[in-house]
């Protein structure tokens, strides 16, 4: 799931170079990242220019799905999380959806 975060924060901000800053990754490397999600995916995913990168037709489908994903994904770990506060004996967490 590392990749679609990466990806959905580099959208979300609209530049591969202040998304790695925000990541607290090399640049590079966060390049690398977006590449090969989209050798995965056999698709372009950013258009890339001089003021940043937008996402293509392709890549606003999975900018859309990636967010359902880690929203998901946060929720399937927020339940597992609170279970185990149940079995402990500590009472649940609650987290406002985003």
């Amino acid at each position: 799931f590392r990749r679609l975060k990466y990806f959905v924060k580099i959208v979300d901000i609209g530049s591969l170079t202040q998304a790695a800053e925000v990541l607290h990754i090399a640049q590079p490397a966060l390049s690398q990242q977006v590449a090969t999600l989209e050798g995965e995916l056999n698709q372009q995913l950013l258009i890339r220019t001089k003021r940043g990168v937008t996402p293509t037709d392709a890549g606003k489908i999975l900018y859309t799905h990636a967010r359902a994903i880690l929203r998901q994904c946060e929720q399937a770990q927020l339940a597992v999380h609170n279970v185990g506060q149940a079995l402990s004996g500590h009472g649940p967490v609650f987290r406002t959806p985003q």
